[in-house]
């Protein structure tokens, strides 16, 4: 399997350097268009789990409260920091609803 990839790698970057379109290429080649994509999905998703950082499996889930907040617009001006092992989040006075779920969003899905 090792030595098949390693051909549809070699044959995946000629396609994408002969400045052809895939279908052009593949018909060239006398290669099924089906399976260069086929290959090309496979070597992609190899090389991204490679290069993303392993989870810990005795990594303890990072736990978030629900936050209320109070819509009305704030009389005094201030500021939240949090400071957390991989990040520091500072939550400016006039940060939106919005921004702030989604920067927790964000955060949840890198933690």
């Amino acid at each position: 399997m090792q030595f098949r990839k390693e051909q549809w790698s070699k044959l995946i970057m000629e396609c994408q350097d002969s400045g052809m379109t895939v279908r052009t290429w593949c018909k060239q080649k006398s290669i099924n268009e089906a399976s260069y994509y086929y290959w090309l999905k496979k070597i992609r998703k190899e090389a991204c789990k490679q290069r993303l950082p392993a989870t810990h499996v005795n990594q303890k889930p990072v736990e978030f409260a629900k936050l209320s907040f109070d819509t009305r617009p704030m009389k005094t001006l201030g500021s939240i920091t949090i400071h957390l092992p991989v990040a520091t989040i500072e939550v400016k006075d006039g940060t939106s609803k919005e921004t702030l779920e989604n920067v927790l969003l964000a955060l949840k899905s890198i933690c």
